[in-house]
């Protein structure tokens, strides 16, 4: 008798009779149901619990977490830097801000906004890179800092 071709892609042994394979056929099948059970079970818990809506879904009334940074008290802390807007550099999604912090000037790099010279500005301790090369702007910064807020400072 020549060996059978299981869908399970193992194949028959010269040693293995058929009721052995039967055996091992059946334990092979047994032991794949309950990981896709399992497979099947886990998909339907994440796709139930990571939709949009139940994650976006605040009380009415409820302010966004924006709304909430904005209205802290310490709110300001966190842009515990202060300068003066020397230049800025508009790219599609960065500002480039040169700003003037004491007898020191530095590169920020910042989400867009719009800046006037002379303005004067609050920005984090963010991330400071040496020797950072700008693809867009085809120039080199001898130190950025990469800041998450830049804020004007109303007078």
């Amino acid at each position: 008798m020549l060996p059978r071709k299981h869908p399970t892609t193992f194949t028959l042994k010269p040693s293995c009779n058929s009721d052995q394979y039967r055996l091992l056929s059946r334990t092979t099948n047994q032991l794949m149901e309950p990981t896709m059970k399992t497979i099947i079970i886990f998909s339907l818990l994440l796709l139930a619990f990571s939709t949009p809506s139940m994650a976006e879904k605040l009380p009415e009334g409820h302010p966004t977490i924006q709304q909430a940074i904005d209205a802290s008290p310490n709110a300001n802390k966190a842009l515990v830097n202060e300068g003066t807007v020397v230049s800025t550099v508009q790219t599609e999604h960065y500002t480039y801000i040169e700003v003037q912090k004491g007898k020191e000037k530095i590169w920020l790099a910042a989400q867009k906004l719009a800046l006037p010279d002379g303005a004067k500005i609050r920005y984090g301790q963010g991330v400071s890179m040496d020797n950072f090369y700008s693809d867009t702007l085809k120039r080199e910064f001898p130190r950025i800092l990469f800041v998450q807020a830049v804020e004007v400072i109303k007078e």
